[in-house]
């Protein structure tokens, strides 16, 4: 079965339809299944369009251990470790307001469907 989602803005979705993200995080609470490599997830955008990718490795990883190469694979802002830093962390803390920089979290990286 397909997971089906979207990110919180079209940019997003853009940088993943033209290659540039490879990779995606979210919280990781011990309780959550982690992604299975070979799943099968669509991405939706606020015009319902869609992208379907394909996990192709999971981790867990402290986000305080996220390095740059990772900040990379994301594909957000400048690439940069320090703007993954700032806008993942604000974004977690709206999601979690006690959200702490040893928290763990679950990264997929993936390749588009064709």
């Amino acid at each position: 079965m397909d997971n089906r989602w979207t990110f919180d803005n079209d940019e997003l979705f853009d940088l993943v339809a033209c290659g540039k993200k490879r990779g995606t995080c979210s919280l990781y609470d011990g309780n959550d299944q982690l992604s299975k490599v070979g799943d099968i997830n669509i991405i939706y955008n606020s015009e319902n369009k869609q992208i379907k990718i394909k996990i192709t490795k999971v981790r867990k990883c402290r986000f305080c251990d996220v390095d740059e190469n990772w900040a990379k694979t994301e594909g957000e802002g400048d690439l940069s470790l320090q703007y993954w830093q700032r806008v993942h962390h604000e974004f977690f803390k709206n999601i979690k307001s006690d959200f702490k920089k040893t928290d763990m979290l679950e990264l997929n990286e993936f390749i588009l469907c064709v």
